[in-house]
């Protein structure tokens, strides 16, 4: 029999959420969600669909030399009221304090991205384990786009296929499993976790460190994201990149362009900040190759 998820932790801040906010802001209907007794798989996937075509990945803050908050009322603000996006952090923090209010066992993963790296990695990544009825899913709305519109069932010799890739969670060493994407006909690592729970002092930590050490991927470059049924969009640096059912198309563009493609990805920025982000960008600062 399955067992009652366990009350929401005020350590995690779900007694602080605004769900309405969250649902106006996604899209998602939350009349029927809020009224559901007993939400299950497929409101699962729908929300989770929902956040990852709705708000997009976002290092703004990072690039600006700035430390966004965590708490769930500060990613709120910023992702659902000034219509930003987030790092995985923020993302998957905000998207398990609205599973929890729902009545959805999470549990929050710490994992290393492999895919794009070589050597040891550290585990600055985050990930949910959901319990949803007798069943666990991987659920992760904040990689960008290379990551999964609905949750991977966490039963290695499953696979979610979705369109042109496929993805799938397997055993690995050490009592740790790897999270694989097959886009060619080969299977690839994206990250490898561990199922145990991990506290938010962890997350703080590998937070404070993408935001603040000077060879942070995502304090040095300009990286945004976004997700939709059909295109993978991503700009990175002074790349912009549609991966669609037709091919590839890269497009090299200036800071003049820079406001219409912020629009694109649905960030809005306020005057203040565009400027700075804009001066950083004539400067380098914003696009320079990064070293890590």
């Amino acid at each position: 029999m399955p067992t009652s998820p366990p009350p929401a932790s005020p350590a995690w801040g779900t007694d602080r959420l605004d769900l309405g906010a969250y649902l106006a802001r996604v899209g998602a209907d939350a009349p029927a969600i809020v009224s559901s007794r007993d939400p299950g798989p497929d409101v699962l996937a729908s929300l989770h669909r929902a956040h990852a075509t709705a708000l997009p990945f976002d290092n703004i803050d990072m690039v600006l030399h700035r430390t966004a908050g965590l708490a769930v009322p500060e990613i709120v603000d910023k992702m659902c009221r000034r219509s930003r996006g987030g790092c995985c952090h923020e993302h998957n923090l905000l998207f398990g304090s609205v599973l929890e209010r729902l009545g959805y066992h999470v549990r929050r993963l710490a994992a290393r991205v492999m895919l794009g790296g070589h050597g040891a990695r550290p585990r600055t990544h985050m990930a949910l384990r959901v319990t949803s009825g007798d069943r666990d899913w991987l659920c992760d709305v904040g990689f960008g786009e290379e990551g999964f519109l609905d949750p991977v069932p966490l039963r290695p010799g499953d696979v979610l296929r979705q369109g042109d890739r496929a993805f799938r969670v397997v055993p690995c060493r050490d009592h740790q499993y790897g999270v694989e994407i097959d886009r060619h006909g080969r299977w690839e690592r994206m990250y490898l976790l561990s199922l145990e729970p991990r506290p938010p002092i962890d997350f703080t930590v590998a937070h404070h460190y993408l935001s603040t050490h000077p060879r942070s991927m995502l304090r040095r470059e300009l990286y945004l994201q976004r997700l939709t049924p059909t295109t993978r969009l991503t700009l990175r640096g002074r790349t912009l990149t549609r991966v669609h059912a037709g091919g590839v198309d890269r497009t090299r563009i200036g800071p003049a362009d820079l406001p219409r493609t912020l629009d694109e990805f649905g960030i809005v920025l306020p005057g203040r900040d565009l400027a700075v982000l804009l001066r950083r960008w004539e400067d380098g600062g914003a696009g320079a190759p990064s070293s890590a």
